[in-house]
């Protein structure tokens, strides 16, 4: 999922998934906020739509990354609940992410923030981005940490 080419409608589907995901998995505490995932993202969108495209992309990171432990039964019962809203399942956005992590991967270079922030929770942890909880093998570690070690170095160069 790259903010490049993300479509309108798969923003709106990922825009749904989240208000579900955020109202179903994520804890209420008495600091949090009325708003939807969906309608902070529409704030954002009437200043720029490509900034609330990637806000939902880091935003569905992470969502995913809170999933990596869960049972495949609890997947299960999350893509019949987003199944039914008619929105993209859990399995579906977890293979979204995991493809856009084989493509950093063998690019080997990290090009944008999202980008960044996938490869570090690849790196500190899930592991391969599927959920399975699965650690890359050492020579991928190695490589992903050369990858955001560039990607540092060139972003703090840039703020100079």
């Amino acid at each position: 999922m790259n903010s490049k080419v993300m479509s309108n409608s798969d923003y709106h589907l990922l825009k749904i998934f989240l208000d579900i995901f955020f109202e179903r998995y994520i804890p209420k505490h008495p600091t949090t906020p009325d708003l939807k995932p969906s309608q902070f993202l529409e704030e954002i969108e009437k200043k720029s739509l490509s900034n609330a495209k990637r806000g939902a992309e880091m935003t569905i990171n992470d969502s995913i990354e809170l999933t990596a432990d869960w049972s495949p039964e609890e997947v299960a019962g999350a893509d019949a609940l987003f199944s039914q809203a008619g929105t993209l399942t859990l399995t579906e956005v977890r293979q979204r992410y995991s493809r856009k992590y084989l493509q950093v991967l063998q690019r080997g270079e990290i090009r944008s923030e999202v980008e960044y922030y996938l490869i570090r929770g690849v790196v500190d942890g899930d592991g391969d981005g599927d959920g399975d909880g699965v650690e890359p093998e050492p020579e991928v570690c190695e490589k992903l940490q050369i990858m955001l070690d560039a990607y540092e170095f060139k972003s703090l160069k840039n703020r100079q």
